[in-house]
């Protein structure tokens, strides 16, 4: 008897410590900031936004001087050979002497410099990196929001299924008395075999719904916890009271029908098709003219034998600068061809915020819709759920007592299961539509 009291403290102790050790997420804000903060899809996108600055840094650099140091050893190993008539040595005419040039060891090394003077297209690199660091940033807000979205569906989702485990248990232990009564009256003979399997049957049949809650609410947790990035995270139930269900509900004041140009979305879109409009310009660009500098100098070593460590040898300095001016003529028609590619890209973004913004309106005008039938339809719903958790009082005290038959039970209870799953969904839709409204209307 110590042993088990002693297993039974040690495994009450653990379980405390567990649940001492969970993240309770009080509500949905909690469980979205949450997210906001530790998703690794969201931490990713940060990053990539960090590596977008830099490439505002690349794209500005390549319009400042570029210095480099270069060096080249050569063995020729066959030197080139020339024959020259002998008689310019006081040789005879008509004969040739074979002349070998240079030597078989040459090291170079110098510095070279090249400066973009006038280089449109590379201007404009510039301009398209900054829109690319925008449209890097606002990916991040617009996933953001898409997590935030997911989180506030997830979480209500895992509450409601919590609810739905609690009702499913309650049901079944005023079923569990309803069965115990009927296996008492069948062996009384007060009723027969078919009426006690129908129990039975209505008993397994809320014993699985049970199971099926308790396995959505586990999946829907494990969403959760994803989203989070936190495998302990727990939520807390919400209680069904009218007075305190109401207090939960957002107080929205809609905008006006227009959509907010700050959603993250439509500037999305909107930097999208600055993207296409700068990408056309450069490809416009690429039919001016190009000027840049340049300067180079070097020395040279030339050896008949690997010394060049012998600074008593000459060394030979060559030094050029100047300037390069280029004027693209013909290529192909690749540039016509380009830019008529960047013009459609135009159009395409255009269209593409055109229909972002509509779709965006018409999202949020639906949303709104829902919300004030919901709003509508939870006062109804919440007196049905009430009226008929009072009947199920009623018929089981009736159906105990004997004044009521089980067809007369089995009708009231299927009204009550009804009316919980309306009110309940009803609920559950009214939270998360007003979430998502409370979230557009942050914008």
């Amino acid at each position: 008897m110590k042993k088990i009291a002693l297993l039974f403290l040690i495994v009450l102790l653990g379980s405390r410590a567990v649940l001492s050790q969970s993240m309770i997420l009080k509500d949905v804000n909690e469980a979205i900031l949450l997210a906001q903060k530790n998703n690794k899809d969201i931490l990713i996108s940060r990053q990539n936004t960090q590596v977008q600055k830099w490439n505002v840094a690349l794209a500005k650099g390549s319009r400042l001087p570029q210095v480099k140091f270069t060096t080249a050893f050569d063995y020729n190993f066959v030197l080139p050979t020339q024959l020259i008539p002998a008689q310019f040595f006081g040789g005879k005419e008509g004969e040739f002497r074979s002349i070998q040039f240079g030597v078989p060891y040459n090291l170079t090394a110098g510095i070279e410099s090249s400066l973009p003077i006038w280089n449109a297209p590379l201007r404009q690199d510039i301009e398209i990196a900054k829109v690319n660091q925008k449209i890097g940033t606002l990916q991040t807000l617009v996933l953001q929001d898409d997590i935030s979205t997911q989180t506030a569906r997830v979480y209500f989702a895992t509450v409601f299924t919590k609810i739905y485990i609690e009702i499913s248990r309650q049901n079944l232990a005023n079923n569990d008395s309803i069965t115990r009564i009927a296996a008492e009256r069948k062996q009384k003979g007060l009723i027969d075999q078919l009426e006690y399997n129908r129990v039975r049957a209505t008993q397994l049949a809320i014993e699985d719904a049970l199971h099926q809650n308790e396995m959505a609410y586990q999946k829907n947790l494990n969403q959760l916890r994803l989203l989070v990035c936190d495998t302990t995270a727990l939520v807390e139930g919400i209680p069904l009271n009218p007075s305190l269900v109401k207090q939960m509900l957002p107080s929205l004041s809609f905008k006006a029908d227009e959509p907010s140009t700050a959603a993250p979305r439509l500037q999305l879109r909107a930097e999208q098709f600055l993207l296409a409009k700068e990408t056309l310009k450069k490809e416009q660009k690429q039919k001016l003219p190009l000027l840049s500098g340049y300067a180079r100098y070097s020395e040279q070593a030339q050896r008949n034998q690997l010394n060049f460590l012998n600074f008593n040898e000459k060394w030979f300095g060559i030094g050029v600068a100047g300037l390069r001016f280029e004027v693209p003529i013909y290529s192909g028609r690749v540039r016509q061809n380009s830019i008529q590619r960047a013009k459609v890209n135009v159009e395409i973004a255009q269209m593409q915020l055109d229909n972002e913004s509509l779709k965006y309106q018409t999202e949020t005008r639906d949303l709104r819709i829902t919300y004030g039938q919901l709003r509508r339809s939870l006062q109804a719903n919440e007196e049905n759920y009430q009226l008929n958790e009072e009947n199920m009082k009623l018929v089981l005290i009736k159906y105990k007592s004997g004044v009521l038959s089980y067809d007369q039970y089995l009708n009231v209870f299927n009204e009550v299961l009804n009316a919980q799953n309306k009110y309940l969904r009803t609920l559950a839709d009214l939270m998360i539509n007003g979430k998502l409204l409370e979230i557009r209307n942050a914008y």
